[in-house]
């Protein structure tokens, strides 16, 4: 009982620091490098080590029983808990390296999201649904991970914007370029339009541009898009949809072969003629 309850106060207090540090990360969203982040796994695992010492100490419970369920325990590692152990290391690797911290926005294995904590074996990342995904550890290493907020919290929108087919080039370059030239699109990289490629139904323009900030890129992509609208409504410049022309070279003539009505008239008229 002893052992337990020790166990059990080493979790609770686990737990506190975990939530009075998320609550400190918060604060100091901007600054990244300022951030506990995934170091509060570091802290999680100091805890726990500390406080299964002090419980098989004041148990009083043999070293020697402690290295016999030590051994048992890598035996079941040999046959089953591979996975588990995985997920373990692959936290204590995180921890080290930082890849992600509470708060980046990461993409990673089709799912994306902003780090809401890093566990001990699994990770929560709250999706931009409103869904929580637990990944584990051992994910976020073996498969692909973006960081979106890993250096800065900038990103580049690409737009793809099509128009008709004999509209004047300069003219529409021009009223692009003159759209990018506004509040919130950073001068630096500075925004591009460029002529993409020659599509079936329109020819199309791809727009390269920068925000400065990620939670702002939704936002900036739709009054972007909004103006472009507006203004090629305003200069008739027209936004095709797919169409296709089409060439009847001839149509045969089924009317005769196939209506009775005009054989039988046809045999009826033979016959007056007769």
């Amino acid at each position: 009982m002893t052992f337990i309850i020790i166990i059990w106060i080493s979790a609770i207090i686990s737990k506190y620091i975990s939530y009075f540090a998320e609550a400190k990360d918060q604060k100091l969203a901007a600054n990244r490098k300022q951030r506990l982040g995934s170091s509060i796994l570091l802290i999680k695992l100091a805890i726990f080590t500390i406080g299964f010492l002090l419980a098989v100490t004041a148990a009083g419970i043999p070293l020697d029983s402690v290295a016999i369920v030590l051994g048992a325990l890598s035996v079941g590692i040999g046959f089953g808990l591979q996975t588990i152990i995985n997920n373990l290391v692959s936290g204590v690797i995180l921890a080290f390296e930082r890849p992600i911290q509470i708060g980046d926005a990461i993409e990673v294995g089709g799912r994306s999201g902003v780090v809401k904590d890093v566990g001990i074996r699994a990770s929560k990342i709250q999706a931009y649904d409103g869904s929580e995904v637990i990944l584990p550890n051992g994910d976020l290493l073996s498969q692909h991970l973006i960081n979106w907020t890993l250096s800065n919290k900038r990103r580049r929108i690409e737009l793809i914007i099509g128009v008709a087919y004999g509209s004047d080039s300069d003219q529409v370059e021009s009223i692009l370029t003159g759209i990018l030239e506004r509040e919130g699109i950073l001068k630096n990289p500075k925004p591009n339009v460029y002529l993409q490629n020659f599509a079936d139904s329109a020819v199309e323009y791809r727009l390269l541009f920068w925000v400065n900030d990620f939670d702002t890129w939704v936002d900036m992509r739709n009054e972007v898009m909004k103006e472009i609208y507006k203004t090629f409504g305003k200069e008739n410049i027209e936004i095709p949809f797919p169409q296709r022309d089409l060439y009847i070279k001839s149509i045969p003539d089924f009317t005769t072969k196939n209506n009775p009505k005009t054989d039988s008239t046809g045999d009826s008229e033979k016959k007056e003629e007769n």
